[in-house]
């Protein structure tokens, strides 16, 4: 916990911003510390260099830990396996997800002919040049 908050310091946030307010802060900061705006200064280009590095460990663990799933999900996974697929509520739900299926069907195999006419033409355009 220790380390969420130097992370939130690096950052110059208040504990528990927002992953918009977290990238925000690290843009900021990486305007101000990017180490090419001291290239006439090999010092302080060198010190411009590791706190940039430190910006970018604070920023990839404060994403990491905004986007990584909490620990109930892990907590009986027996449990998540075990549960069937949510079933169609009524006769129409049932009816409609298999027009959907259907109309899906029908879009993949015209995507399909579509593919093999325009290999085919592709490839006799390219017959007739070879020629």
């Amino acid at each position: 916990m220790l380390d969420t908050q130097r992370y939130y310091t690096i950052l110059d946030l208040a504990p528990g911003a927002s992953p918009e307010e977290v990238h925000q802060g690290y843009i900021d900061l990486t305007w101000v510390w990017h180490p090419d705006r001291f290239a006439g200064h090999p010092r302080l280009q060198q010190k411009a260099h590791y706190k940039l590095q430190e910006i970018n460990e604070a920023h990839a663990q404060l994403r990491y830990l905004h986007t990584a799933p909490s620990t109930q999900d892990f907590s009986n996974p027996s449990k998540s396996q075990e549960s069937p697929p949510p079933q169609a509520s009524s006769p129409t739900d049932s009816f409609y997800q298999q027009q959907v299926n259907q109309t899906r069907q029908v879009d993949e195999q015209k995507t399909v002919n579509d593919c093999k006419q325009r290999f085919s033409s592709k490839r006799r355009h390219l017959d007739e040049w070879l020629d």
